[in-house]
């Protein structure tokens, strides 16, 4: 599902304010991408959880606006991401967009409860490495 236009004017304006604070609050990330395109870097607030489905770990950044936005287009582009929490920079590799079926059963209960109940289709997800 693509995002309203509205959704997209707000993001324009709120996400300045929302970036002050992603990063600290959890589940709230700063997600570092570099345009397809332009070269150029950017710093997009998302949402972001840690899944572990074997051995390795895995983040897991719902798409409610589906995989069609700028920043996910740019983020498969490269197939790699740079997230950043608490603090501390998280290299995500091997990213992917996933049914958000296939994820639920990954996360613990609170955000699998949620993605079904937001009705989110999609999830971004890669492999977690710290540094």
């Amino acid at each position: 599902m693509a995002a309203p236009e509205f959704v997209v004017q707000a993001g324009k304006v709120i996400n300045p304010w929302v970036l002050r604070v992603a990063g600290r609050v959890p589940p709230a990330v700063v997600l570092h991408h570099v345009g397809r395109r332009s070269g150029k870097e950017y710093r997009t607030p998302v949402v972001a959880f840690a899944a572990r489905p074997e051995q390795e770990i895995l983040a897991v950044v719902p798409l409610p606006w589906g995989s069609n936005t700028d920043w996910v287009r740019n983020t498969m582009s490269s197939g790699t991401v740079r997230l950043t929490r608490g603090g501390l920079d998280y290299l995500v590799k091997d990213v992917r967009v996933v049914p958000a079926y296939e994820v639920v059963d990954w996360l613990a209960r609170v955000p699998s409860v949620l993605l079904s109940a937001l009705g989110i289709e999609e999830c971004l997800v890669g492999t977690l490495h710290q540094g």
